[in-house]
């Protein structure tokens, strides 16, 4: 779903992407070009070239140049003329004008030998061996591979905080959220927000008690995941637009010249801005550039396209391995949607050991959306050695000024009082869950079940968060 606005007061701005690229740049990374390429200058040979070399794998061209030249000149690994000249081959399919001139002053000093190991290097990482291996088949001009997007029906208006009012304070928030079978959001995640905190409560308003037309496949609802920038501002004019096509244009330009930030920026534009009149399969190509120059939230945004067939066809595997590349460099939305997609697959025994690992690592860097998920399995977990009720209690105690006002939260208090064993507050938090629920006009079928379940003392275990 295009990130739509839903109110002038609330409309997306070309200000808001370039705050959220601020944002974005200060991420850590396990390899960037940037990070690699100021190794390098301070001659820290061996962790440019094992940054250069990850991003080389992923076929990224100025790396691997870099890598090249590294290995011509024996910076961080013992010189070779054979893979100096396959990182130059395989850079010089990919454009690099320099790169060529490297591969043509290395081939007539190569034997036979050294030319078919060059070859042998060559495919593994050829176009075709990465279009297997990572690459997103594209979509063309549809939101979706094989679901209806979700529309927006009665969007709910947010107010304008009156301390931010009073002291002019403007700002954006982006947010992502699940729209359930029953039109209704679930579980919203601030992205980031500037200034943090201020907007928050009312994003989460308008998202959880904002109607929609649920996304379907084969004419059936299913739950999807949707994406909105809201842009609070104290007055809005006709000129909040003024001089857009002229930085679409700078930004193209940039992105063109191998900028990363730029190429993200204008990946975000294409998603974020509907005066382009984009899709999201015009969007994804510039996220995968600046994900193979590193940048995790590119990433994450490439996985989960990935995972969900947004902008592209999809495939699982590839979105993991692009998910997990964003999670080792600690993305911590990465690291959330990693273990959703682990969860998906409670086949596996070792499913939510595997997901608790993300979730702890997200959690420790302050995540909420980690932190409620983590609460939810060890409250209410199906296999007993998992669950953990008070430290789910306590997680939730952490959570109660950011989810006061949603039902999950007081769910997942509820599941674990029950498994303690304390079922009279088990009753009273679900039936303040049913009540929030109410008022955001949920289907109360599960709810009710529950409370059901605590009014004959018995506890309930599952998954809180299937929607």
């Amino acid at each position: 779903m295009k990130r739509q606005s839903v109110r002038p007061m609330h409309r997306l701005c070309l200000r808001s992407i370039l705050a959220c690229m601020l944002l974005f740049s200060g991420m850590p990374a396990e390899a960037d070009l940037q990070t690699a390429a100021v190794a390098y200058k301070k001659g820290d040979f061996a962790a440019a070239f094992g940054q250069f070399k990850e991003l080389a794998e992923l076929g990224q061209p100025q790396a691997q140049l870099d890598l090249a030249i590294m290995y011509a000149r024996g910076e961080g690994i013992a010189p070779s003329k054979t893979y100096a000249h396959a990182w130059a081959s395989l850079a010089s399919a990919n454009g690099e004008q320099k790169a060529t001139a490297l591969r043509d002053e290395l081939e007539p000093n190569l034997t036979p030998t050294s030319l078919q190991i060059s070859a042998d290097i060559q495919s593994k990482f050829s176009p075709a061996a990465l279009d297997a291996r990572l690459m997103p088949r594209l979509l063309q001009g549809r939101e979706y591979e094989s679901r209806d997007p979700v529309r927006a029906l009665k969007p709910f208006m947010p107010s304008y905080p009156d301390d931010a009012r009073r002291q002019g304070i403007q700002g954006e928030v982006y947010v992502e959220f699940l729209v359930a079978a029953d039109g209704r959001a679930r579980l919203p995640r601030i992205l980031y927000a500037v200034p943090a905190g201020i907007f928050d409560d009312p994003v989460r308003e308008s998202v959880m008690r904002s109607e929609y037309l649920p996304g379907r496949v084969n004419g059936q609802p299913v739950a999807t995941p949707v994406s909105m920038f809201y842009n609070f501002k104290m007055d809005y004019g006709a000129a909040e637009y003024d001089g857009l096509e002229r930085r679409v244009q700078e930004t193209l330009a940039k992105a063109n010249a191998g900028d990363v930030q730029a190429q993200m920026l204008y990946g975000m534009m294409i998603a974020g801005l509907p005066q382009l009149k984009k899709s999201y399969d015009q969007a994804l190509p510039w996220f995968l550039k600046a994900a193979q120059a590193g940048a995790p939230y590119a990433q994450y945004q490439l996985g989960t396209g990935l995972m969900l067939g947004r902008g592209c066809h999809c495939d699982a595997g590839k979105g993991e391995l692009w998910l997990e590349k964003a999670a080792q460099a600690d993305q911590p939305d990465a690291q959330v949607s990693l273990a959703e997609a682990i969860l998906r697959d409670r086949q596996d025994p070792d499913a939510v050991t595997s997901a608790l690992v993300w979730l702890e690592r997200a959690a420790k860097q302050g995540s909420g959306s980690a932190k409620l998920r983590l609460a939810a399995i060890l409250a209410a977990d199906a296999q007993p050695q998992i669950r953990d009720p008070a430290r789910a209690l306590g997680l939730c105690e952490g959570l109660e000024h950011e989810y006061r006002r949603d039902p999950v939260l007081w769910e997942i208090r509820a599941a674990a009082a029950a498994s303690s064993g304390d079922f009279k507050s088990a009753r009273k938090d679900q039936a303040e869950a049913i009540a929030q629920a109410e008022r955001l006009k949920w289907d109360l079928a599960a709810l009710t079940a529950r409370q059901s379940a605590y009014a004959a003392n018995q506890a309930w275990h599952g998954d809180l968060l299937a929607f």
